[in-house]
């Protein structure tokens, strides 16, 4: 049993190949398998509906043969009546009765000519049904009419006899003329009779075996149908699940890193196409994965120079930082980003704009109000001014206590370095003025702004200890003799800068101012309104 077993399954699996080779789709396959089964429940149906029929037709022939048993049986009931009424009319005579010879000879021969009627109407009725051309009982049904009409002229003598009154004559006559061929037509139809019921009993046993034998074929054919179909069924489902197996199974150890796995399917369709796509995604991969590896152990040596770097760059950044709160932003970041911090802040020569800002009254308020207030006023000026000063790109050189210096063009050279000064300028009144607010009453405190364009000597100042990046020279000292005669509110610029700026100003002096040989011409800036012609140089 066991090698029968193995026989069968490689019987099955032989033809689940075989269907799988078939160069079609998956869809194509799934249809004719459909259709397979579709046809041979058809051919069934077909089967059945044949055998129906074959049934229903022997059904009807013994139902006609029934019909022709009932005529056949008709006729000779009638032939036999039609002997009994000639033998009746011997009666009469032998009850010497000459009032009932003519009464029951009168019955009788009414009766012989009923019957006589009644027999040629159902002789021709079963001609019409049975006796045509190529029907079995044509011959037969042709006999007995012949006869019949044989038999007529002697009826008609019957009587004729009978109404005359010679009853004996009508006798004899019946008897020697009638009576024999009467008997002789009752056999035929007799004979015909039991023939057609053998012919029946014969077809009910052929109709009897030929309902077995469509059972049997039937059942055969059912039991053929459900055996291919499943067959169909089988091979379809494991021409795909196979395959489908064998894919999940390489793809689960491609999912652990087998990337060396390789699958081989027999199909011709989608799931063939899909097992060569993942042979190349797996052959794709470990290639991949392995130059992975390679770039893993790049990789881990980048990321150790990286963090090296970013730790090195995150010190220069701390560094910055902690340089910030002690230089201006733009000299802390070329110390920072420079190879060489002395080229950086070398000494030299360059044309620069230099804003000086100082409160004005402060003095007066430091003696009048508390330390605190003191601080806290100046801590508002100092962190109102600070993010304007970066924001308009200037470099914050010094606080001055109530005051500052800020440098536009040094030491990172600027081509607008008046224009912005000036936007300061005008930023600084308006935010002072209101952060300074709360501190103003009884004190008048203000804030006045000098500015001025021109040379000025660049570089380190101080000692090993401690060095300032500033600058010095006329440009400096211009600028911080005009904020010293600046009223809270005003802005004083020097004629190079107005000449450099297109904004609204009014002239200013000449001022006397310490230090400075002559008289000096400025400006003083009134508003944005509409820009202004550039001054002449």
């Amino acid at each position: 049993m066991p090698h029968d077993r193995n026989i069968g399954q490689f019987g099955l699996r032989f033809v689940a190949l075989s269907v799988a080779r078939i160069a079609l789709s998956v869809r194509a396959k799934l249809l004719a398998a459909f259709l397979g089964i579709t046809g041979l429940l058809v051919i069934l149906v077909l089967f059945g509906l044949f055998a129906l029929h074959q049934a229903n037709l022997r059904t009807e022939a013994m139902m006609r043969d029934q019909e022709r048993i009932a005529f056949f049986n008709d006729t000779y009931t009638t032939i036999s009546n039609l002997n009994a009424y000639i033998l009746a009319l011997f009666v009469p005579q032998n009850l010497q009765d000459e009032t009932s010879h003519n009464g029951v000879s009168g019955a009788s021969t009414r009766s012989i000519q009923h019957v006589t009627a009644g027999l040629e109407r159902n002789l021709a009725l079963g001609f019409r049904r049975f006796g045509q051309p190529g029907m079995p009982d044509e011959k037969a049904i042709a006999s007995l009419r012949a006869d019949l009409q044989e038999l007529l002229p002697a009826i008609s003598e019957l009587r004729r006899l009978s109404q005359a009154g010679d009853l004996t004559a009508a006798a004899r006559h019946g008897l020697d003329q009638l009576f024999g061929p009467l008997q002789a037509m009752q056999r035929e139809a007799y004979t015909v009779a039991q023939d057609v019921e053998q012919e029946v009993r014969d077809l009910a046993d052929l109709t009897s075996q030929a309902y077995l034998t469509s059972r049997l074929n039937i059942m055969a054919a059912a039991v053929a149908a459900i055996g291919i179909a499943l067959l169909l069924g089988y091979s379809i489902s494991s021409s795909l699940l196979w395959p489908i197996e064998r894919i999940h199974a390489a793809l689960s150890k491609l999912s652990r890193g087998g990337f060396d796995s390789r699958i081989t399917v027999p199909n011709r369709d989608e799931l063939g196409e899909l097992a060569s796509h993942v042979n190349q995604t797996s052959e794709k991969l470990g290639a991949l994965y392995g130059q992975v590896e390679v770039q893993k152990a790049q990789l881990a040596d980048w990321n150790a120079a990286l963090e090296s770097r970013v730790a090195k760059q995150i010190e220069e950044i701390e560094r910055t930082n902690r340089l910030k709160r002690f230089l201006p932003a733009q000299v802390a970041a070329m110390i920072v980003g420079a190879t060489d911090e002395a080229d950086v802040l070398r000494t030299r020569k360059a044309e620069i704009t230099v804003l000086f800002a100082d409160l004005r009254g402060f003095t007066a308020f430091a003696a009048a109000a508390s330390p605190d207030q003191v601080i806290a006023a100046l801590n508002a000026f100092h962190g109102t001014c600070g993010p304007l000063v970066e924001a308009c790109g200037g470099t914050l050189e010094r606080f001055l206590g109530d005051g500052l210096m800020v440098l536009f063009g040094a030491p990172v050279p600027l081509d607008d370095a008046a224009q912005r000064a000036v936007d300061l300028a005008q930023k600084m009144q308006v935010d002072v003025r209101r952060v300074m607010a709360p501190y103003r009453a009884g004190h008048g405190l203000g804030l006045g702004i000098g500015i001025a364009t021109g040379p000025a000597t660049l570089g380190r100042i101080g000692f090993e200890g401690r060095f300032d990046y500033s600058a010095i020279g006329p440009a400096p000292n211009l600028a911080a003799r005009l904020c010293e005669i600046a009223s809270d509110g005003q802005v004083l610029i020097s004629n190079a800068t107005a000449r450099q700026v297109r904004i609204n100003m009014d002239p200013a002096g000449p001022f006397d101012l310490k230090g400075i040989g002559s008289q000096v011409a400025a400006y003083e800036l009134t508003s944005l309104i509409k820009p202004r012609a550039a001054l002449p140089m």
